[in-house]
């Protein structure tokens, strides 16, 4: 590695550092986080909190801009994520042998993000900025050299731009460390760069088992946060399960997208200039068009420049499939296998069904009820076909008699 690479490369990692401080002592200091104890620390930082916000108080990144390169923030099986710190945005560049991988992740994220607007749902979906293909060589000129030696394949390559969801503020992350991480690797997770990037997947679906050793190689990317966990940390669990059955029922619904694979997480929520002004403002076309001329929108917007502490977030679309409603129609139980099989191979992320455990069972009825409500409210619309109307109470069946299936199973 040449020294100019090396030098960008520790700029890139300082900045990200720093950003990431500055965040931290905001969010300190907007919860009046007067305990250390680590497991009231997650219970107030991962509770979805609001807190104000404070543009002024992070640094000043423009006299760094032209050294800052990306840096990597995680992978996955079609490809690699980069965040540029200081920017609102990130990049995944697809492996050689996804391409066209990335670019189903592109059409059914943009379905789902399409779905969304003007939704009231407590589940974000990270905006979409650009996609670039590797023929793109203005953009490639311009940004190759950005990417270092961080990856193991050549360039250019297939580019999906969106919204980056911030990682989980540094207190949350020391006091998971604090709380689940072995004594023997405490300092040494604490100090690695990659256990900034920490988003925790949110196992509604999952506890851990009683008898389960400590993880070996614990870390906190992706952290998998398991049901027996957030009933110890006190989270709003009840808001998750219902939030997440109402996200499947508008992406289902409304997106016609089937959800395979994708993920539910924990993640902190950027500035509200990365959404456009339906979502940062809560307005609609119609409410636009009643309002007086040249009223001040930018005043409205920082009268509501609010983020949480903590989000729900939806992401990870490259195995989806968008299904025609035709197929709905014609081939209703087919479509139903379908979206149950999508279901159950997927992570834990939903709640199961269940008649003889709580919280199971309460989660259940919250996550399968919300689901049941959007669900209806959206095929029930002018030009919807009724019987597509048949279709989410079958799916919720569908899905208990699935689950009763493996239980005889394992039995």
């Amino acid at each position: 590695m040449d020294r100019h690479n090396q030098v960008s490369i520790e700029l890139t990692n300082s900045l990200s550092a720093l950003l990431d401080a500055a965040r931290n002592e905001e969010l300190a200091s907007a919860l009046h986080l007067l305990s250390t104890e680590p497991r009231e620390v997650l219970s107030r930082v991962l509770s979805s909190s609001v807190i104000s916000t404070s543009p002024s108080a992070l640094p000043n990144t423009e006299q760094h801009t032209a050294s800052i390169g990306y840096r990597s923030i995680g992978f996955g099986q079609c490809g690699i994520i980069f965040e540029r710190p200081g920017h609102a945005y990130a990049i995944k560049i697809a492996r050689p042998s996804f391409e066209n991988a990335l670019w189903t992740d592109f059409q059914a994220h943009l379905a789902v993000y399409q779905a969304f607007t003007n939704q009231s749902v407590e589940v974000r979906v990270p905006n979409i900025f650009s996609y670039v293909p590797k023929t793109n060589d203005k953009w490639w000129d311009s940004h190759i050299n950005l990417f270092g030696s961080h990856l193991s394949f050549p360039l250019p390559a297939m580019a999906l731009i969106t919204e980056r969801i911030l990682p989980l503020p540094k207190l949350a992350r020391q006091a998971l460390i604090d709380t689940y991480c072995p004594a023997s690797s405490k300092l040494a997770v604490a100090s690695q760069d990659t256990n900034r990037d920490c988003l925790a997947r949110i196992y509604l679906g999952r506890r851990r088992g009683a008898n389960d050793p400590p993880s070996r190689n614990f870390t906190l990317r992706n952290f998998n946060l398991c049901l027996d966990q957030m009933i110890e940390l006190d989270l709003p669990i009840q808001h998750y399960a219902r939030a997440i059955g109402q996200a499947l029922a508008i992406m289902h619904c409304s997106a016609n997208v089937d959800c395979y694979d994708v993920e539910f997480v924990l993640g902190s929520e950027g500035e509200t200039y990365t959404q456009d002004v339906s979502r940062s403002l809560g307005l609609s076309a119609e409410n636009i068009m009643e309002m007086a001329p040249h009223s001040d929108l930018e005043s409205m917007r920082r009268d509501k420049l609010q983020r949480r502490a903590t989000c729900v977030w939806v992401l990870d679309f490259n195995l989806c499939n968008i299904w025609e409603e035709r197929k709905g129609l014609e081939r209703p139980d087919d479509l139903i296998a379908h979206l149950v099989d999508a279901f159950f191979e997927n992570d834990p992320y939903y709640p199961r069904p269940s008649e003889d455990s709580e919280p199971e069972m309460s989660l259940w009825i919250t996550f399968s009820s919300s689901y049941l409500d959007v669900a209806a409210r959206l095929l029930s619309v002018a030009g919807k076909d009724p019987r597509l109307g048949l279709l989410p109470q079958k799916f919720i069946d569908a899905c208990v008699s699935g689950q009763s299936e493996i239980i005889a199973q394992r039995n």
